[in-house]
């Protein structure tokens, strides 16, 4: 597409557990075991989804692939990478949007 990069959503733990248990509705989520991690990755391709449509659109095309999960800290750097940090709040819980674009040169 006309965009390169990645979009992360991050969250604490307890907020993926119960993000995890609205989205297989209200089953209750006490580890982030297999069906949790499913749940959680259909939340990517629902919200990436509907952001390609948004943008198609308008005129921009993205192409959008399967979610990868990380679970536990990682760092992702790249110099030829622009971030875009967005907050979001969730009940009471914290989660972040962060949208790792490539540069172009």
């Amino acid at each position: 597409g006309e965009i390169t990069g990645q979009v992360c959503m991050v969250m604490g733990t307890e907020t993926a557990k119960d993000v995890a248990s609205r989205m297989m509705m209200g089953m209750p989520v006490d580890t982030l075991d297999d069906m949790a991690k499913s749940a959680l990755s259909e939340l990517g391709n629902m919200m990436m989804g509907n952001a390609a449509t948004l943008l198609s659109n308008n005129n921009v095309l993205i192409d959008i692939t399967p979610p990868t999960l990380l679970v536990g800290s990682a760092v992702i750097s790249s110099a030829e990478t622009a971030v875009i940090k967005v907050p979001l709040l969730y009940k009471d819980y914290e989660l972040q949007l962060s949208f790792l674009l490539k540069t172009r040169k």
